[in-house]
């Protein structure tokens, strides 16, 4: 057996051996194919798998270039969709959520302020078309658990938009940072809707998957 193969698999060993706990397992970035996107703009939805019951979330966007979509008749929430007929775009505003795209559909929600975790964050809200720095969570007396692909954000950017999102989610008292996702071009994601879990996964997870990939490969060269 090679020292990458070994290497490869005493990593993945360590991973299984991790002890289990509820928390948020995955962070999952989209790209919305839609043609009801505003002309110039790339959507995006941002998904987590957790375990446990969900708790506060935060984000961060920072842009080097290009803006953030806010539109006219939309807010910090999801949108309602007996609007969507007057105003199309209203679809594709930028929200933070609870499991879905429309007030509807998400599970009531609370803004709480800004992002406690990140010292990127100053302690000042905002939410515009030049950045976003926000906190929220399940609104009191509402339960929500053990999820996979439930949505916690859409993001719609313009073509010509970089930056970094920093996310934390906070899944059976455990809270999770996502290592940062860069903004290229105003995706974060590869075309994927649907299916949702096609989406790319954070990068820790990718890592992960390239290394069960790495070990597999090497061990079928030297069989």
């Amino acid at each position: 057996m090679t020292y990458t193969v070994r290497l490869a698999i005493a990593a993945l060993t360590l991973l299984s051996l991790a002890p289990a706990s509820a928390q948020t397992n995955r962070f999952r970035y989209c790209q919305v194919e839609d043609p009801a996107v505003p002309a110039g703009y790339v959507a995006n939805e941002i998904l987590i798998d957790f375990e446990g019951r969900l708790f506060g979330q935060q984000m961060i966007v920072r842009l080097d270039s290009g803006s953030i979509y806010q539109d006219p008749f939309g807010g910090e929430t999801p949108p309602n969709a007996l609007l969507f007929n007057a105003v199309p775009s209203l679809e594709f505003d930028t929200f933070v959520t609870m499991g879905g795209a429309t007030s509807d559909e998400s599970e009531p929600l609370l803004v709480i302020g800004a992002s406690t975790e990140f010292t990127a964050s100053g302690g000042m809200k905002q939410f515009d078309e030049s950045g976003i720095n926000i906190a929220w969570a399940p609104a009191t007396g509402v339960v929500v658990e053990d999820r996979t692909r439930f949505p916690i954000a859409r993001l719609t950017l313009s073509n010509d938009a970089n930056g970094t999102i920093l996310l934390y989610s906070n899944a059976g008292g455990e809270g999770v940072i996502s290592n940062a996702m860069r903004i290229e071009n105003g995706g974060t994601g590869p075309l994927a809707w649907p299916p949702i879990d096609e989406c790319l996964p954070e990068p820790t997870s990718a890592a992960i998957a390239l290394l069960a990939s790495l070990a597999l490969s090497a061990n079928r060269r030297s069989s």
